[in-house]
């Protein structure tokens, strides 16, 4: 080849090096500066996960007959999100009592059930079995642990094929006192919960308990498993609030069925820049910041506050970078 290349110039003629210099275009391309991008746009689709694992913690102390009765007669406002849905779901109830050996994070059965399922005849009758487990459990309430013990400690033994890998998961704690547990750190139960699944949205911890300060019906505040919720993604309600359990339990169903109300953002967005709009069936709908949603700074989220886009809607987010204005101050 390189004997080739050298009898072509040969052949060229006698152009001299000055005239090769002279009269050779300039082809190079200038280095040009890249344009900053300064905004995003997430395109995000509403879908509907099909296996979930629902997993209710009760409080079952002396003071808690009203709330089971309360959860058990408001549950097929629950159920209507799975009934006919083509879910794949699996629901089941434990105590936070970690010293009685019958249920320490084991699923508390009704008739012939652990937990309840697609195929579960009258499955709002077995629940009410699996709500109302009586008020003889122990004053020292330990949620957290009840938990972590039926997804980690019971799966193959008492909890066997309840809860599966693949499946998002939904807990629910329900208590009018505070969470005591120790067997787990909080921190570490949050991080625990965290790392479950392999997307956020697939994990949420929702808190039907006391705020702070006390409200009139509950012993104490149930700081700790607000702030689970708080960390994880979820719903909080006051559990003194007893003409609330049926929009509670609508909202529980909402998010339970996969349905949802958050969407994470890719980008950090300059505060103030967010666009939310939603497509349903061709129509654009806009919505407005702290009406329609709001932002969550913790978690880089748009959370919307009473809306659910339907299945297979088109959610938009735009907004500016914050490390573009970063760059240019």
């Amino acid at each position: 080849m390189k004997k080739f290349l050298f009898v072509l110039a040969l052949v060229g003629g006698c152009t001299s090096e000055t005239d090769l210099l002279d009269s050779s275009p300039l082809n190079g391309v200038p280095n040009a500066r890249p344009v900053p991008i300064t905004s995003a746009e997430d395109k995000l689709v509403q879908v509907q996960v099909p296996e979930v694992d629902i997993l209710w913690i009760i409080d079952n102390s002396c003071s808690m007959s009203e709330e089971q009765s309360a959860l058990s007669q408001n549950f097929p406002i629950f159920m209507d999100f799975f009934l006919g849905s083509g879910l794949d779901y699996h629901i089941g109830s434990v105590s936070p009592d970690m010293y009685d050996n019958q249920q320490s994070g084991k699923l508390q059965t009704s008739g012939q059930y652990r937990f309840i399922d697609e195929d579960t005849p009258n499955p709002e009758q077995v629940f009410q079995g699996m709500a109302v487990m009586g008020t003889s459990g122990s004053a020292d309430e330990t949620g957290r642990d009840a938990a972590y013990a039926a997804i980690e400690i019971n799966p193959n033994g008492a909890n066997d094929g309840y809860y599966r890998e693949e499946a998002s998961l939904h807990m629910v704690a329900i208590s009018d006192e505070e969470d005591h547990s120790n067997a787990i750190p909080l921190g570490e139960f949050i991080t625990w919960l965290d790392t479950l699944k392999w997307s956020d949205d697939m994990v949420t911890f929702s808190s039907i308990v006391s705020p702070s300060p006390v409200c009139s019906g509950a012993s104490e505040a149930g700081n700790n498993y607000l702030a689970v919720t708080q960390a994880i993604g979820g719903i909080s309600s006051s559990i003194c609030n007893e003409d609330a359990w049926g929009e509670v339990l609508e909202q529980l169903g909402i998010q339970a069925s996969g349905l949802k109300r958050e969407y994470f953002l890719s980008d950090l967005p300059v505060p103030g820049t967010i666009v939310v709009e939603v497509v349903e069936a061709g129509v654009t709908y806009t919505f407005e910041e702290e009406v329609d949603w709001i932002y969550n700074d913790v978690r880089n989220s748009i959370v919307f506050t009473e809306f659910v886009p339907t299945a297979l809607s088109e959610v938009y987010v735009s907004y500016d970078l914050l490390a573009a204005q970063d760059n240019e101050l």
